[in-house]
């Protein structure tokens, strides 16, 4: 059985009281304290996650545009250099290998950040499909590390790190600038639903990177979240998880992704099977709901209908927002008309769950 990897930080963040648990191949922070208290941090101030375990992929070279253009469904030549894209990356079936958020550096250069679970996968994937096309593919994970700041604070902290141009950057923007004798890119992106940036740095600066991030974290006006909170924020704002929401079975058009497949490009990996589903041939949707119980649905529960099986759990937890259960769950398609009647149950330890379809809950906060 292959060890887990380490974080770089993984010392420093044992001295910050991290509980730490398997996730994706690496050990992670799951929490520093309270995962509901860290989630409540993010959403009022600000909130630090070490996310250097996600990977990085380098597409570059003359048909590097022309190559992310046919591999990915949404459509690149709209990204224009200094701006991000997210986009899904699927099988001829329709099924998604991965989401991944595409950083365009140049014209020719476009910087990938990829899900830790699916490096090796994705990257083979593209090398795969890549042949034909004169452009390098470059596995750069073991480069880069990652710390994103998250929440409405966050724009304060790094304005106070950087500059004002940082600092004004629009949402899914980004500039490169030196530090510490190397480029540093910082995005506006995130995965909690609220403001905030991304900062990928070589692995070897972050302990450089903590003692500027040092004077905030001792001030109070930020502190550090784990995965725990991580998941709980992007369940409440409704992005999807690899592996739950999306995966080799669910499409990005059975995801709710449709705004981020472009069906009038001419071609690209999946089209012909995405298309039937939007004209749809679908097997099922994913959607949102919310408990009206204290019991919390897992993934892999019964989702049923009256007394009918109708799908199943994706993903599961509790909202501090909220104050109870929300969830995803994929309902088959015979059960799209049921929706809003009522009866709907979530299968909990063999008992009958009540739950309620509706929008993410940060998304009826807005």
């Amino acid at each position: 059985m292959n060890s887990l990897r380490k974080l770089p930080l993984h010392q420093y963040h044992l001295s910050k009281s991290a509980k730490m648990s398997p996730f994706a191949g690496w050990q992670m922070p799951i929490a520093y304290g309270s995962s509901i208290e860290e989630n409540k941090q993010t959403r009022s101030t600000a909130s630090l996650f070490d996310v250097s375990h996600m990977g990085e992929i380098q597409v570059s070279g003359k048909d590097a545009l022309n190559f992310l253009n046919y591999a990915f469904t949404n459509d690149m030549s709209g990204c224009r250099v200094g701006r991000a894209i997210y986009s899904p990356l699927c099988l001829e079936t329709g099924g998604t290998v991965d989401d991944v958020i595409l950083y365009r550096r140049a014209e020719d250069d476009f910087l990938l950040c990829v899900n830790a679970s699916n490096v090796c996968k994705d990257f083979d994937y593209l090398k795969k499909q890549g042949k034909e096309f004169n452009c390098s593919i470059v596995d750069c994970s073991d480069y880069y590390g990652q710390i994103a700041i998250q929440g409405p604070k966050s724009g304060e902290i790094v304005k106070d790190l950087f500059s004002d141009e940082v600092f004004s950057l629009k949402k899914m923007s980004f500039m490169e600038v030196e530090m510490f004798g190397a480029e540093a890119l910082i995005a506006t992106t995130g995965y909690t639903g609220e403001d905030g940036y991304e900062i990928y740095l070589p692995s070897r600066s972050l302990s450089e990177f903590m003692d500027l991030l040092e004077p905030a974290l001792s001030s109070g006006r930020m502190g550090w979240a784990g995965l725990a909170a991580r998941d709980s924020l992007r369940l409440e704002a409704g992005y999807p998880l690899y592996g739950n929401e999306l995966s080799s079975e669910i499409s990005p058009i059975q995801a709710g992704l449709s705004w981020s497949v472009d069906l009038k490009k001419s071609s690209f990996l999946g089209k012909d099977s995405l298309l039937l589903e939007k004209e749809g041939e679908i097997p099922g949707k994913v959607f949102h709901y919310q408990v009206d119980d204290r019991k919390i649905p897992r993934s892999g529960a019964h989702l049923r209908f009256k007394d009918q099986i109708a799908g199943e759990v994706l993903s599961g937890g509790f909202s501090p927002l909220t104050q109870t259960p929300i969830g995803s769950a994929f309902v088959k398609c015979e059960f799209f008309s049921n929706l809003n009647q009522g009866e709907w149950f979530a299968e909990v330890r063999g008992q009958a769950v009540p739950i309620e379809f509706g929008k993410p809950v940060l998304r009826k906060r807005g």
